[in-house]
């Protein structure tokens, strides 16, 4: 295995736990309309860049919710 694969797992890897961390406090969020939990939530995506939440529920308030809880966070949205 070459140095620039193993570094590109290392941060696959890195990223991958930061996705899989949101996806467990957004399994926590409620609907703001009917107060339900997410159905799913996956972390899908096969690059660093790419990696996204995939958000199963019952309407698009709880995208809304998710997305803010996204957005919030440095490690993805970078510092303000």
């Amino acid at each position: 295995m070459s140095l620039e694969d193993d570094e590109k797992q290392r941060d696959m890897a890195a990223a991958r736990a930061v996705w899989e961390d949101l996806a467990a406090r957004a399994r926590l969020l409620h609907c703001p309309e009917h107060y339900v939990e997410p159905w799913r939530v996956v972390v899908i995506g096969d690059t660093p860049d790419k990696l996204r939440l995939h958000i199963s529920g019952c309407c698009s308030g709880l995208q809304v919710v998710v997305t803010e809880l996204i957005r919030s966070d440095p490690r993805v949205s970078g510092l303000r």
